[in-house]
Parts: C-alpha cells; structure tokens; sequence
C-alpha cells in the first residue's frame, strides 16, 4: 500500500513511519517544506493525494504552551483547514485513496470524571472537546466521497523520543515529581509504537471505520501514572503541584492536567488488538529506557 502521511517529522508520524516501511508499504510525506521526494502540506489549497492507497492525517498544531487567543486558533484552525484541504485533495483526485485515518483526540469527550467512557459516548465539553469534534466533522466528509473514514482518538501518547513525556522525564529523573492536583483524576496513556501499530491495523482492515479510542486496555488515576514514573526513573516522587498552581501557571491548559478522562479501547478490544505495552509501568519503562 502507498500511504500518503501528514505530519510525519513530528513524534507520532516518525514512528508511524517505521511501522509502514516495516509492514512494506510505501511511504509518501507531505510538508509545508517537502524535499524532492514529499509533496507540500497547505492550509490554503487543496492537497495533491493522487497515487496514494491510503492517508494518515497527524498534522496539527501543538497543544502545548499557554493558550492565548493567537494559540487556541491556530489550534482549531491547523485542525480543521488542514483536514478540509485533505478532503479536497481526495475529490479531485482521478483515483482516490481508499482509506482515511484521520487523528483526532480523548479530549472530544471533555471531563469524563468517574464515568467508564467508550466510542459510543457522546461528545463533551470544553474547548479541546469542540477542536476534536470540529476535526473529526471535516474528516467525516471524505465518506461522501466513499472513502473509508477512521477517527483515532489518541490519549496521552508515552514514548522515549518526543511528546510531552520530554517535559516529564526530566522532572521525575530529578527528584522532583508528584502527583499533579489531587491526583485522582484518571489518564488513558498509550506507548507510541502501540499507537503506530494500531494505525496500521486502522489502515490494513477493511472492518475498521468511524471512532477508535486509540489508548490503553486500562486507564489509571494520575497518582498510579506518578508512581509509575517516579519508579522508571528510580527516583522518588515528592513533589506534588497543587491544582490552584497549575491553574494559575498554565492557565486553560491546566485541564490537560487536571480533567479525569477514564477511557476505554472497546472497539480495538472487540477486535483483539494485541499491545505491546499494555500495562503502564512496561510502557513507562519504555519511555525511560
């Protein structure tokens, strides 16, 4: 399968990148800077996707940093502009792709609080819930198209090369982490090359389409997600941040943080996935190694 890849310079699409050449696919890159061998990723006109069997959609920008106005728009826009473009790219192409996997993110279903939340649950609240929502609605249109539309919903992504693991790791290998807020709060985590083998599978299988909550069979509270880290990095985790300071420090990025998500991968359950790392402190071994 030729498999054309948007953000794949970033943490995620690296990995993804392995994965395909290892399945022997082959691989087309689009950047807002291609070389010779990429094709241009634009906000402003539509892709060229001719001669791709199937794309993977990762490009946005970071969410990551204080949200001021400028931030929380070129959030949303680097998400929905770039997924429109993509869509029209596949309605002018002569042959289309055949399959669209599309990320999105566990923040479409805002603060789930205690509440076991799967593919089915509806929508939540809060600005990443309506990114998501708006991210996932223009990657919808590529069905009209009859193109086979998968929305990854990612977690929080656990990996020793990127991510906001690189700002964790240092922190805990110093000594100088705890639980953030109460730490009751839950997290579903999934280690990056889990992440890229489920989408391949989302790729490969003809039986996959809509929402697939792309994290762990289990999620853990953030307390769990501390000592796991403090463990890895054989330090103790002291240290706890109040979630007035996190609050006053990152402002509305302070719901990364504190909102509990309590997710579950019912669909990649129902369809056997077979993880790597499955269980927290193996993947967060990983992450430290």
């Amino acid at each position: 399968m030729k498999i054309g890849i948007t953000g794949a310079t970033g943490f995620i699409g690296c990995t993804v990148r392995r994965a395909a050449l290892a399945k022997g696919d082959e691989i087309l890159l689009f950047s807002r800077r291609p070389k010779k061998e990429g094709r241009l990723f634009s906000l402003t006109r539509p892709l060229d996707v001719s001669n791709c069997d199937g794309l993977v959609h990762l490009a946005g920008e970071s969410i990551l940093g204080l949200w001021t106005r400028e931030k929380r728009r070129k959030i949303m826009e680097s998400r929905v502009e770039g997924t429109r473009r993509l869509v029209e790219g596949m309605a002018i192409a002569e042959v289309r792709p055949k399959v669209l996997v599309s990320a999105s993110a566990i923040g479409y279903y805002g603060d789930t609080g205690e509440v076991i939340t799967d593919e089915d649950a509806p929508p939540g609240k809060g600005f990443l819930a309506e990114v998501a929502q708006a991210w996932e609605a223009e990657a919808l249109q590529a069905r009209s198209l009859g193109v086979r539309v998968v929305l990854l919903r990612i977690g929080f992504v656990l990996g020793r090369e990127g991510g906001a693991m690189n700002l964790i790791k240092p922190v805990f290998r110093a000594g100088l982490g705890g639980r953030l807020g109460s730490g009751h709060q839950w997290m579903s985590c999934i280690e990056v090359e889990d992440l890229a083998t489920m989408v391949m599978e989302c790729l490969h299988n003809d039986l996959i389409s809509g929402p697939m909550n792309a994290v762990m069979p289990s999620p853990v509270t953030n307390a769990a997600f501390t000592k796991a880290a403090a463990r890895a990095a054989r330090r103790p985790a002291l240290f706890p941040a109040p979630a007035f300071a996190l609050r006053l420090a990152l402002g509305e990025l302070s719901h990364v943080l504190l909102d509990s998500q309590r997710i579950i991968p019912k669909k990649f359950n129902d369809q056997n996935f077979t993880y790597r790392f499955g269980e927290l402190d193996t993947a967060m071994r990983q992450a430290f190694h």
